[in-house]
């Protein structure tokens, strides 16, 4: 077990025991301690390069706070407008060449109308603290799932929420994808306590990522958790119905149409010209894009995502055992819905978090000598520095990909390894 000094400042190297009684390295709490002061410099120095240029309007906020807009002038009807939306952008924000389009159900700028009533750079100041609050309840919610993190170190979680940086590059674009692991938090904790109802509401109630949430869901599915699919039916009818309500039925349709057109390249006479760098979407569609762009057509990267997704879902509904722990099913659906989601820019893999943090958790106090127990723990470590590699190689940021199906790889051989034991035992 870790030698520690209660009260210390700082945290001393720890020795775990194997079978022989020798004393050995916790290398992967040196890791993490290791990599936190690099983290820590790297998240700095982007605060301080992107914050000013958010605060003048050039953030990811633009979008939802111009829905929010044109939902609270009575302009509903006219939501999924690009012209409209680049007019109050330009307005508004700030003048940019291109308007980053509200591509979210409509119910979803409900929540954003108070704050328009601000001016642009007094909302987006409340809307960080706001995001701020969300990652304390994130915090406070998966706080009996980090226990031998703070056992290592009391202060080892709280660094992990902030270094991770898809939680500080959503904090500075203003996005809502703090939000979504917030509602994912919420459903874990529900599962751990066996209320899969209210865990599928919530997990219904991050549709406004509907490329995250919808993977989740049919994974569920096919492993016949009725009572979660039950209650994530239920929020998608509801929210539906109040997001035809907001918008109309036109609208809705532009929205369900603008989902597959927007920076897919296959419709040139689509009024949505906004580009979207694919090569930086660490997932199936990012990879077979960067892979294979020039060399195949728009339509047969898109031919090749679907086939290559669907083929992902299969595999993991087939080899998970539907009897495995709740919690298990539900950290392989979060994985497994960030490479085969349609849209996903790195601060998307905030989801990440929850996975990784149990992953860490439930092995930086113990040394196993099975391989799988290894790869699991050093692949959740590497999860958490990956998304740095976009300082390194922006360009081909869709190589991450690879490594998140290895993570994937890696908790669904030891989720069905540890299902086989427990049967023959």
């Amino acid at each position: 077990m870790p030698v520690s000094s209660p009260g210390a400042e700082k945290p001393e190297a720890t020795l775990v025991s194997d079978n022989s009684g020798n004393a050995r390295t916790n290398y992967l709490r040196d890791f993490l301690l290791g990599a936190l002061p690099l983290l820590f410099c790297i998240q700095f120095l982007a605060w301080l390069s992107f914050l000013p240029n958010a605060l003048r309007g050039h953030a990811d906020f633009r979008q939802l706070y111009s829905a929010g807009y044109i939902l609270r002038t009575g302009h509903s009807h006219e939501l999924y407008d690009y012209r409209l939306q680049r007019q109050i952008q330009d307005s508004l924000v700030s003048d940019d060449e291109r308007a980053l389009p509200f591509i979210r159900p409509a119910y979803q700028a409900l929540l954003f109308a108070p704050l328009s009533l601000l001016p642009y750079r007094n909302a987006y100041l409340a809307f960080m603290i706001v995001n701020f609050g969300l990652l304390a309840l994130c915090f406070v919610l998966l706080h009996d799932n980090t226990a031998n993190l703070r056992n290592e170190w009391k202060g080892l979680p709280v660094a992990l929420f902030l270094v991770f940086y898809p939680i500080a590059l959503a904090i500075m674009q203003g996005q809502d994808s703090i939000l979504l692991v917030a509602c994912l938090c919420a459903a874990l904790v529900c599962l751990q306590r066996g209320r899969d109802l209210s865990a599928g509401l919530l997990v219904g109630m991050g549709l406004f990522k509907i490329q995250i949430v919808i993977p989740i869901a049919l994974l569920f599915l096919f492993w016949r958790r009725w009572r979660f699919s039950a209650g994530f039916t239920m929020a998608t009818f509801v929210l539906a119905a109040i997001s035809v309500m907001v918008a109309g039925w036109v609208q809705t349709v532009v929205f369900a149409h603008s989902l597959l057109s927007v920076g897919a390249g296959i419709d040139p006479t689509d009024p949505i010209k906004f580009p979207l760098r694919v090569t930086l979407m660490a997932n199936l569609r990012g990879l077979i894009a960067g892979l294979f762009a020039g060399h195949i057509t728009a339509i047969w990267i898109q031919a090749a995502t679907a086939l290559g997704s669907i083929f992902v879902l299969i595999w993991v509904a087939a080899r998970v055992h539907a009897n495995a722990k709740r919690e298990e099913l539900f950290l392989i659906a979060v994985v497994a819905s960030v490479v085969v989601s349609y849209y996903l820019f790195i601060h998307d893999l905030a989801v990440l978090l929850i996975p990784v943090l149990l992953t860490l958790n439930r092995f930086i106090s113990r040394e196993y000598d099975e391989a799988l127990s290894r790869f699991a723990k050093y692949s959740a470590a590497l999860m958490l520095v990956a998304p740095m590699l976009v300082f390194v190689i922006p360009g081909h940021f869709y190589l991450v990909s690879l490594l998140i199906c290895g993570f994937l790889f890696v908790l669904v051989q030891r989720c069905r390894g540890c299902i086989l034991y427990s049967v023959k035992n």
